[in-house]
């Protein structure tokens, strides 16, 4: 975990890049995540063009294995729809 804080700390501040993403994003985020507020998955997919927000009601900031069907059907829906892109 000091680690991940470390590189954090040292990256900066990257959410002006997100504005050069040029492809099809979808943004997903846990409603009870503990260590990254919902607001944070939000302002994510505002910065980027074009990004869809899939906000997962009681995820945390884990991906726990009763949640993985949702999360495949989201990501497939969204590749299914931009495959062609």
């Amino acid at each position: 975990m000091a680690r991940q804080l470390a590189a954090v700390l040292a990256s900066g501040n990257r959410k002006p890049a997100l504005r050069d993403v040029r492809v099809p994003t979808l943004v997903i985020h846990g409603d009870a995540d503990p260590l990254v507020p919902v607001a944070c998955g939000v302002d994510v997919a505002d910065a980027i063009p074009g990004a869809s927000l899939l906000r997962i009601p009681r995820m945390g900031h884990a991906l726990p294995i009763t949640m993985w069907p949702q999360l495949i059907e989201a990501i497939a829906a969204h590749t299914a729809r931009h495959h062609d892109h």
